[in-house]
């Protein structure tokens, strides 16, 4: 059996210790991860935990390695390709792209991806993780461009959806899973920051001004109501003291005319109002008070018994046209 390598390859060999031999990558490897196993004595091979190593035998595929303890023919059987199948993070470098509006982002961000299948990680693309770092960029670039400025900050979420479906449509056949997709940063230029700043100042200015206008437009309604239902409280209170009085009054009457009807009654009223006309007087006692009396003002008989005259008078005249009590 003949296995020949190439005049680079062996030039490479005789620069290290036969140790190393297995951590050397070799042509066409897409991604190399020398720390995923080790080779004693040419043909013994330790594949560590959650990694997978791909086996050539004369420059084809023979077989996957699964983590533990492995055989290999020396010279014949080599470890092309090691995955690592942990989730791995890319970080994706800063970029300028263009928004909807012509304003030019730098922008940047981190990829998460896991390798589902080595064997398509290593011959479904040439370089899995190039190929999908520079996907991811145009993508990046692709998504940004369908969003105007102040969207691309407000829709951040959005935007890292939709650049993991974008690149899910393209890596379907290299055995890779797009996890997710987080911007780190977005700068835009100096000026469009300056615009920025000043936007939100004015904008916080303006929400000030309607917060105070509604305040005071509150208090004033709250004032108004207030001072309505005052006015309705107090005249519902001075109805209320209305009816109370005409109530009073028509019990008082209904008491009075009831103790006139009694025996002695007349007595009764002619004192009452006697004793009224005597205290109308004393009020009349005031020095600032200057009134034309009758001679005889102390004849309070005589004027009751008038009153009583007139009011009977007066009870006839109501009773013969039907309206009297």
């Amino acid at each position: 059996l003949i296995y020949q390598r190439s005049t680079e390859e062996m030039q490479t060999i005789k620069r290290v210790p036969l140790r190393s031999l297995t951590r050397i990558p070799l042509r066409n490897s897409s991604y190399y991860s020398p720390k995923g196993s080790k080779n004693f004595f040419f043909f013994i091979v330790l594949v560590k935990q959650n990694f997978a190593c791909l086996v050539h035998r004369f420059e084809k595929f023979n077989r996957i390695l699964t983590p533990g303890l492995n055989f290999i023919i020396p010279f014949i059987d080599n470890v092309s390709y090691t995955h690592d199948l942990r989730e791995q993070v890319i970080e994706i470098s800063s970029q300028v792209a263009v928004t909807k509006d012509n304003v030019a982002l730098h922008i940047d961000g981190v990829l998460y991806i896991q390798i589902m299948d080595p064997y398509k990680a290593s011959y479904g693309v040439e370089s899995v993780i190039d190929a999908i770092t520079n996907l991811a960029q145009t993508s990046m670039r692709s998504e940004i461009g369908k969003l105007a400025l102040d969207t691309t900050f407000e829709e951040r979420e959005t935007l890292n959806h939709s650049i993991v479906k974008s690149i899910e449509k393209e890596i379907e056949g290299w055995g890779v899973n797009c996890i997710r997709y987080e911007i780190r940063d977005i700068e835009p230029p100096s000026n469009i920051q300056k615009s920025m700043i000043l936007q939100a100042e004015a904008e916080r200015r303006k929400r000030a001004s309607i917060l105070t206008s509604e305040g005071e437009r509150q208090a004033k309604i709250n004032l108004a109501e207030a001072e309505k239902q005052a006015k309705i409280l107090r005249a519902e209170g001075k109805a209320d003291n209305v009816i109370k009085q005409v109530t009073a009054s028509a019990e008082a009457l209904k008491q009075i005319s009831s103790a006139l009807k009694q025996k002695d009654g007349d007595n009764a009223g002619n004192f009452v109002m006697a004793e009224k006309y005597i205290d109308a007087y004393k009020g009349m006692a005031n020095p600032s008070n200057f009134m034309v009396v009758d001679s005889a003002p102390l004849n309070a008989s005589k004027k009751v018994k008038e009153s009583f005259a007139i009011l009977s008078k007066q009870d006839i005249a109501q009773k013969a046209n039907g309206t009297g009590i």
